[in-house]
């Protein structure tokens, strides 16, 4: 009877955390409900003090100007990086976001340029989550690209 109540419970977990959408990685789908719900920002925005914090579990359009050029594969599948941009006007230097890339991903993130004088505006759609191990709040990458298909589903792609 246990064994019953626990599966149901890890059922139910799954199925609620994953409401809305039906996968999170390279290719990922999401319903129209979901996808209209995607907040379009830059890094000088997001970037700000604890503006990150307050977008968890949201998804984003990001954009910047390059990468770092350090990846550091602090997981087995997943490397933590950063997406960089100029700093606001009358401030000096650079501002960035917190990303983790899936080691499926890698090559597609490996090819934004990490030229800090680059001006492109280059974008990444992801979902901000927070790591409670290690206290850390970032933005998961899911892809470059999107397409609506024929069940009106809007699909990331790298």
């Amino acid at each position: 009877m246990r064994c019953l109540v626990s599966v149901l419970l890890c059922c139910a977990a799954v199925s609620g955390a994953l409401a809305g959408q039906v996968r999170i990685f390279a290719g990922a789908r999401f319903d129209s409900k979901t996808w209209g719900k995607l907040q379009k920002f830059d890094v000088k925005t997001l970037g700000k003090d604890h503006t990150l914090d307050a977008h968890v579990g949201q998804l984003v359009e990001l954009h910047f100007q390059f990468r770092s050029k350090e990846l550091r594969h602090i997981k087995p599948n997943w490397y933590q990086a950063s997406v960089w941009q100029a700093a606001p006007e009358g401030r000096r230097g650079f501002i960035s976001v917190p990303v983790m890339i899936a080691n499926t991903d890698l090559n597609g993130f490996n090819a934004f340029t990490t030229d800090s004088r680059a001006n492109a505006d280059l974008k990444i759609y992801g979902q901000v989550l927070y790591d409670f191990g290690i206290n850390f709040t970032f933005v998961r990458v899911i892809g470059t690209n999107t397409f609506v298909d024929g069940d009106g589903h809007a699909n990331v792609t790298w």
